[in-house]
């Protein structure tokens, strides 16, 4: 009968150890896993702008701050983590201004029409 090696130990001599590489540091401006304080607060402007503050200014800032947010996120400046809450934060801004600049331009034609129509009687 033949005698099979079939570890290295068996010639009397340790294994080799695992390789052991030191994780890689994180990227420059990385907090882990929470989101920078201006993805949250894109996200609070654009709910507030729908909600608490139906003035477009909020709207506006949501807009820009949430843009800002995914622009640096983009660029590894930012974590990962905050991406969808400025992506959401963002887009209520956008449609929270769009809604109401349409509600202004309606409202001005209303008026419009409605001094026309006084104006024929």
């Amino acid at each position: 009968m033949r005698n099979y090696i079939l570890f290295q130990q068996d010639f009397g001599a340790p294994p080799p150890p695992p390789p052991s590489m030191p994780p890689p540091p994180p990227p420059v401006g990385m907090q882990g896993d929470k989101a920078s304080q201006r993805a949250i607060w894109a996200l609070v402007l654009g709910i507030a702008s729908w909600t608490i503050c139906p003035i477009l200014i909020t709207g506006i800032i949501a807009w820009i701050m949430g843009k800002k947010e995914i622009n640096e996120i983009n660029a590894g400046l930012s974590p990962q983590a905050g991406k969808t809450m400025a992506t959401v934060g963002m887009w209520l801004g956008i449609i929270h201004v769009v809604f109401a600049v349409l509600g202004l331009l309606v409202f001005i034609v209303l008026l419009i029409f409605g001094g026309l129509m006084e104006s024929l009687n």
